[in-house]
């Protein structure tokens, strides 16, 4: 019951009617609803996390390493903490990732872009001499 439960969470999130739902997973509607009664804030939350963008989460991380770094320095004695430290280094390797994908989807967009350009001129080439 388990996996439907998470199955019935991500479709609700992408969201699925109720109908869609138990008609999926093979459950009856009560069944669906029932179990959105007994775990509603896990079926909001779930809602929530599937609107959040790459670049939202982006953000929430930048802002936490910010502060945690503010944290630092009014209180430098918190960076023994290994896990602090840690912690840091964590964040920010996340927010590197983050911006080399970032970065690569840019330079693919551009690129596809380039293509799409490219071929149109084509087709203005051969269009200008199909008319000569």
């Amino acid at each position: 019951m388990k996996l439907e439960l998470v199955q019935a969470k991500r479709m609700y999130a992408d969201n699925k009617s109720i109908d869609k739902i138990a008609s999926a997973l093979n459950k009856s509607k009560g069944t669906v609803y029932r179990w959105l009664k007994e775990h509603k804030e896990e079926f909001e939350e779930a809602r929530k996390l599937k609107e959040l963008s790459v670049d939202d989460m982006g953000e929430i991380l930048d802002e936490a390493h910010k502060k945690m770094l503010l944290n630092i320095i009014e209180n430098p004695e918190t960076l023994v903490d290994p896990k602090v430290a840690d912690s840091l280094i964590k964040i920010a390797n996340v927010l590197e990732k983050m911006d080399k994908r970032r970065e690569k989807e840019k330079k693919e967009k551009q690129q596809a872009d380039e293509e799409e350009r490219g071929v149109l001129i084509l087709d203005d080439i051969k269009e200008e001499e199909k008319a000569t």
